[in-house]
This record gives structure tokens, C-alpha cells and sequence, in this order.
């Protein structure tokens, strides 16, 4: 009994230093989170629940006259914001009443020709210089260009000519890697990625970055024009098929503009397109995006003059269609979005004057013809609202397009 009395008094002795030896590392680690419970602090946003402009694309031969891709109203949603689609052809009072009540705005991918003369450049080009003056006074307003939005931050930063800023590259649906420049580190885009991901987007094995595109801008093209390097900084280059190097993701230096010729909104919420990655890696990515983007049109100002301007501006006020049920889903034809929001009536074709305006002798052979055009236009105007009629024109649009989105 003696013996093992001593034995138990010896294991309740190493056990009480066990504990004591324990004690203070947990009283560390405790004091610790306390510390950084106690030195966090929430942001403090201008706002919370951001309005995001989304320009619209010209759109021929569909059911409207412009269009938005959903993925891009998604990839807003994915960070919080709301979707407000921004007509390219609005009068310049009712762009300028928009921007002063968004926090931020999206140049989407499309099958816009980027001249300089252009409505839609010149739109984008007004608002592009109402978010300057907006950074210029303190009040944060962030654009975001996907591809062909990418190219148009370049443009109008440089007002060069598309036929001498972009060269041919084959790069339409693939999904590659980006090569990242000494610029990256400390990259308002990509200072916070994860590890892991920053890895992956440079590695063949995992290709979670989507190039869909026919032209780029090679890094060489920011020596060849200063002026892009006085505007921006490239994070990151890849190779065509070809091995043609062209510039994938840049930022702004002064400003906050952020631009991928890559599409970060695919993996989560188009489908039609076989090479469009869906891994959660390519997730990842696509909210850390997002994410960055959203954070900074959190410190914008902007805001709605009333609550019924702020609901009557979004773009859940327009029926999205589902697009991919009007194509032939094989990888030959299907092309275009899964979801597509239209905005407005197709223009009709302009009527010129009579050949007898202004003459008495009644009705001509030319008169019967135009009334009978005239009529079948009416029809097909009557046609076109149908259901079906949409159908064929959403699918003669988009099945004669090349991916470039």
C-alpha cells in the first residue's frame, strides 16, 4: 500500500506540472486573440450595398438593341454588389444622373468594334472621365474591364487606334496560366490572393484562367507607347496558342482600375463552353476578384437621389432570358452566354423620302411599294415580340459570333 501510495502522489505531482507547464502557453495563445479581438477594427465603408454600372454591348439581329451578359451581373452579385446596366446610347444627362448614383462600373467582354469615333467608346470614354474627376476629389470609383473592356481602358487611357494597340492572338476559348511580372507583389489586384492560388494561375497543370479572345497587347506595346505605362502596370502576361505574349491583368497606378483580357466571371456561371474551368480553384479566383473590386466601390460616396431612383435603376427590373436553350448545345455552334438580359427595341431601318414629295399626281407605283414594306415591317415588328421569334434571332446572333465575350 505504501509503494502505492508513493506511486499515485508521484503521477498527481507530474500531472500538476504537466498543467502548470501548459498553463501559460494557453494563457499566450488566449491573450493573444484577445490582443487582436481587442486591436481589430471593423472598415468603415461609405456604403455597404454597392451600385455597379455594367455598359451594355450594341447587340444586331437579337432581341434588342443592346444586351448584358448575366455572368458579369453574378460576379457583381458574388461580392456583394447590385447590377445596373448602362445603356451606351443614353443621352449624356441621363449618363451623368447614373453615374452620380453608382460606385463603380464594369467594362464586360463583347463583340464591340473599338473605335475611337464610336457611340459605345465614346459613352464609355464620358464615364471613364467622370470616374477620374470622381478619384481626382477623394470620392473612390473603381471600373473593372474584362477582354474587350480591357482593351477599352487602354484605348481610353491612350486614345490610340485599336488597328495599332492590338495584334491578332489565338486565344479564343483558352484556358491558360498568367506569368506574373515584378509588379505583382504589392498589387492592390492580388496582394491578398491566397498562396495556393497565386501558384496555380502560373501552372499548366491547373489552367484556371480563361483566355477567349482574337487580339491582345503585347508587353513590349508599353515601351512602344509610354503613355500605357504612365497609366498602368502590368501584373501579369501569357502566350497564345502561337506563343504570342500579350498582357492579361493589369491595375491602375493612380487610379483604381483593375483590368483582366482573361474572364474571371466564367468559371462560376457559364456553362455552354467546354473550356470554361469550373474547378473550385477557378471559383477562388473569381471571388477574390470580385471581392478586391467591391471593396473599393465600398469607399465610394455615390448615391441614389431617392429609394425609387435606387430600385428603378437596377437591372432586376429586366427579364433575363435564358440563352443557351435557343442553342444547339455542341461545341461547334454554342457561343454565346448562358444568360443574356436585352434592353429596348431593335432599330428599325430609316424610311427615305418619297421620289413625288411635294407633287400632285397621287399615289405611284413606288408609293404602293413602300406602303407594302412598310406593312411587312409591321408584322415582322409583331413577330419579332413573340417567343419564338426571339428564339431565332437570339440564336442567328449568337451562332454566327466566335466566343469573344
Amino acid at each position: 500500500m505504501a509503494r502505492s501510495g508513493v506511486l499515485l502522489l508521484a503521477l498527481l505531482a507530474a500531472a500538476a506540472v504537466a498543467q502548470a507547464a501548459r498553463k501559460p502557453a494557453y494563457q499566450q495563445v488566449s491573450n493573444a486573440r484577445k490582443g487582436d479581438l481587442v486591436s481589430s477594427e471593423p472598415t468603415k465603408y461609405k456604403n455597404t450595398k454597392p451600385l455597379i454600372g455594367v455598359l451594355t454591348q450594341p447587340c444586331h439581329e437579337c432581341p434588342g438593341k443592346s444586351y448584358i451578359a448575366a455572368g458579369y451581373v453574378k460576379w457583381i452579385e458574388m461580392g456583394g454588389g447590385r447590377a445596373v446596366p448602362v445603356r451606351f446610347y443614353a443621352s449624356d444627362s441621363e449618363l451623368h444622373r447614373l453615374f452620380k448614383s453608382l460606385n463603380g462600373l464594369v467594362f464586360p467582354g463583347g463583340l464591340t468594334w473599338l473605335w475611337l469615333d464610336s457611340p459605345y467608346v465614346l459613352a464609355a470614354r464620358k464615364l471613364f472621365n467622370w470616374a477620374l474627376q470622381a478619384n481626382d476629389a477623394g470620392d473612390v470609383f473603381p471600373i473593372h474591364g474584362t477582354c474587350l473592356g480591357f482593351q477599352l481602358l487602354h484605348i481610353l487611357a491612350s486614345n490610340i487606334s485599336r488597328n495599332d494597340l492590338l495584334v491578332d492572338t489565338d486565344s479564343v476559348a483558352h484556358p491558360t496560366t498568367l506569368e506574373w511580372t515584378q509588379h505583382t507583389n504589392g498589387s492592390r489586384l492580388f496582394k491578398d490572393l491566397p498562396a495556393d492560388l497565386y501558384s496555380k494561375l502560373a501552372d499548366a497543370k491547373y489552367n484556371i484562367a480563361l483566355q477567349n479572345h482574337m487580339y491582345g497587347i503585347p508587353p513590349s506595346f508599353y515601351q512602344r507607347f509610354p503613355v500605357l505605362a504612365k497609366w498602368y502596370k502590368p501584373l501579369s502576361t501569357t502566350k497564345d496558342r502561337n506563343g504570342t505574349e500579350y498582357i492579361s491583368t493589369m491595375e491602375g497606378i493612380k487610379y483604381p482600375f483593375f483590368g483582366t483580357q482573361w474572364h474571371p466571371e466564367k468559371p462560376p456561371y457559364e456553362f455552354g463552353m467546354e473550356e470554361v474551368p469550373h474547378s473550385l480553384d477557378a471559383i477562388r479566383v473569381s471571388q477574390h476578384l470580385s471581392n478586391v473590386f467591391m471593396e473599393h466601390a465600398r469607399m465610394s460616396s455615390h448615391k441614389p437621389e431617392s429609394k425609387e431612383e435606387e430600385l428603378a435603376m437596377q437591372i432586376y427590373s429586366t427579364p433575363p432570358i435564358f440563352s443557351a436553350r435557343f442553342e444547339v448545345m455542341d461545341e461547334e455552334n454554342y457561343d454565346g452566354p448562358d444568360i443574356t438580359y436585352y434592353f429596348d427595341q431593335p432599330d428599325k431601318p430609316p424610311h427615305g423620302p418619297d421620289d413625288d414629295e411635294g407633287e400632285d399626281s397621287g399615289p405611284t407605283r413606288a408609293d404602293h411599294a413602300a406602303e407594302e414594306r412598310l406593312k411587312e415591317e409591321e408584322e415582322e415588328g409583331e413577330e419579332r415580340d413573340s417567343e419564338e421569334a426571339k428564339r431565332k434571332l437570339h440564336y442567328k446572333f449568337w451562332s454566327t459570333q466566335k466566343g469573344i465575350f
